[in-house]
């Protein structure tokens, strides 16, 4: 018994010496944290019993894979809030208060992220794009194009949901030409499906409601 406890003790003595726990507690930047924190004295001096060698290794593995997942965690969720493009697209419906029906884009140029609100979770951006009106309830054929550029505040309410206000101008053209520039006043919200896409819709002036989709 007493032979056989020597040789395994002799086995374990040194699985590492402590050089190398020293590179591997500054790779994990625990330095100046002692030594035997992360890695039992069992591990780096062959004064105690095979079981506690044991039970001082196993901590330290739980340590190392730990640490890899979380770190592949957050590597997972911060590529997949990166935006597809510098820049956001919208592609929507329109209906006006008259009750007109078309389609407009527009392109979301963010100019500030983060820092106007304490959770720095917002985001200032120029949105540039037009409205076309082509149909009416009524049966006639409106034409009209509604050239808009406003600026947009994005707060984020979670990893999904995001709101804005939007205040800006926009110009008005018919079939009878240049008929003036007029405030645009919206409010609006997104819900991200993936990254940059998700599925958008806004209320306000002259475009009553607008829905569709960012990429």
């Amino acid at each position: 018994m007493c032979h056989s406890f020597k040789l395994a003790r002799r086995r374990h003595t040194r699985l590492l010496d402590p050089l190398s726990w020293r590179r591997i507690q500054d790779m994990f930047v625990l330095w100046p944290m002692p030594l035997e924190v992360i890695a039992p004295k069992s591990c780096v001096r062959g004064s105690l019993t095979p079981m506690k060698h044991l039970f001082g290794c196993i901590l330290l593995l739980f340590a190392i894979t730990g640490t890899s997942s979380a770190s592949a965690q957050t590597d997972g969720r911060s590529d997949l809030s990166k935006p597809l493009l510098p820049v956001r697209l919208e592609a929507h419906g329109s209906l006006t208060w008259e009750g007109f029906l078309g389609f407009g884009f527009r392109a979301d140029i963010p100019i500030v992220q983060g820092g106007l609100v304490s959770s720095g979770r917002d985001e200032l951006a120029v949105s540039v794009g037009s409205d076309f009106i082509l149909l009416a309830f009524t049966g006639s054929n409106p034409l009209e194009i509604w050239p808009t550029v406003t600026l947009q505040w994005t707060l984020t309410v979670d990893d999904h949901f995001v709101f804005y206000p939007e205040l800006g101008v926009a110009a008005s053209i018919d079939r009878n030409g240049w008929q003036g520039v007029f405030p645009n006043v919206g409010f609006g919200a997104r819900y991200y499906l993936w990254r940059s896409v998700s599925l958008m819709g806004r209320f306000g002036w002259p475009m009553a409601i607008s829905l569709g989709a960012t990429f």
